[in-house]
């Protein structure tokens, strides 16, 4: 008996009849909404470490203006900078599947009039795996900006951000509600706080907003913004492809007012957890530097000890009796906001 005979039977028993043959429509393949828009606008830089927890040095400059003295009266002192090490260890996730007989054994290949093989459900756990990673990426990306705190659900780490660095959060209330409102003054506040709490010697430009989607609709339904939010989709193809270069696709309503640009972002992480909190709106610079960044530690393996941290390590072995191959990964990172002033909080308001 062939394969394909073998599958077909398996077929008609799995259909409850033994005695006729049903052909097989088209497969049916249900795929989550993937969201990754923090991932695509690489709002986090990449560092690797070789060890399991990183120290990142301080200094703060300073200096003074200058008084008079009487010629003779003892000289004013300058100040040097002030220095100070901090330390972080880097959380350690991992995510295992296995693959068995059973897997194999008697199984119709999905799609298609063929017998189940090991490459293919190895495909097929690895992809399942990825996009758990993918999720995870992108569920600790929010997080952090969004409770300036480090991912790690399970409490093995707990860092404050804005408390580690002294740091603490603008929140500006757009009023959304109310017709009068001057929306343009509320993105100067934005602009302000951003520029003024800096402390990095840059100029900022151009900003994301991302925003929750009652912020977003509030804000292209508001009397003094309906008619620049109408220009907007009139406006030449050329500004939103550049807008989807940055990271974009067409499920993403962007909206730009001066120097910034609004994101709807509509995502939901496997938990059922909305990455960006309902009524809110989160304002950060496009070109982030090195102040917002990703540490990678090396894996839990003798094959990495003290080597360059990657992003995602996998692992396959077989156990020698021929009953398992088991799939290892795991990814050993921590998001750190080096400057969370960088990130002002807009709410719709009451």
């Amino acid at each position: 008996m062939s394969q394909v005979q073998i599958a077909k039977a398996a077929t008609r028993a799995y259909n409850g009849n033994n005695y006729e043959y049903t052909d097989l429509t088209a497969p049916l393949m249900i795929v989550p909404n993937i969201w990754g828009l923090g991932q695509q606008l690489a709002l986090f830089g990449s560092e690797s470490t070789n060890q399991e927890s990183i120290t990142l040095e301080e200094i703060t400059k300073g200096f003074g203006l200058i008084t008079d003295v009487h010629r003779g009266a003892r000289h004013q002192v300058s100040m040097d900078h002030t220095r100070r090490m901090m330390s972080f260890a880097v959380p350690h996730f991992t995510l295992d599947d296995a693959i068995t007989p059973r897997d194999i054994q008697g199984k119709r290949a999905f799609g298609a009039d063929i017998l189940e093989t090991v490459a293919a459900v190895r495909a097929r756990k690895l992809e399942t795996i990825r996009q758990s990673w993918s999720a995870t990426k992108e569920k600790a990306i929010w997080h952090v900006i969004t409770t300036g705190t480090a991912y790690a659900p399970n409490g093995n780490v707990s860092y404050d951000w804005y408390t580690q660095f002294g740091a603490s959060r603008v929140t500006v209330d757009f009023e959304l509600n109310t017709a009068t409102t001057d929306i343009i003054a509320k993105t100067e506040q934005v602009f302000a706080a951003i520029q003024d709490n800096a402390l990095d010697g840059s100029v900022r430009g151009d900003i994301f907003a991302i925003a929750s989607p009652e912020f977003f609709s509030k804000l292209i339904g508001h009397p003094t913004m309906k008619a620049l939010y109408l220009a907007y989709q009139q406006s030449p193809q050329i500004l939103k492809e550049r807008l989807r270069a940055a990271g974009y696709d067409a499920r993403y309503r962007e909206f730009t007012i001066g120097s910034i640009t609004y994101v709807e972002y509509r995502g939901v992480g496997p938990d059922g957890v909305r990455y960006i909190p309902a009524g809110e709106c989160y304002f950060l610079p496009s070109d982030m530097g090195d102040n917002f960044v990703e540490y990678f530690a090396p894996a839990d393996h003798f094959d990495f000890v003290n080597t360059a941290g990657q992003e995602l390590y996998a692992f396959e072995y077989s156990d020698s009796r021929g009953q398992l191959i088991e799939i290892q990964t795991e990814s050993n990172f921590l998001h750190v906001l080096r400057r969370p002033q960088l990130i002002v909080k807009g709410i719709v308001g009451a």
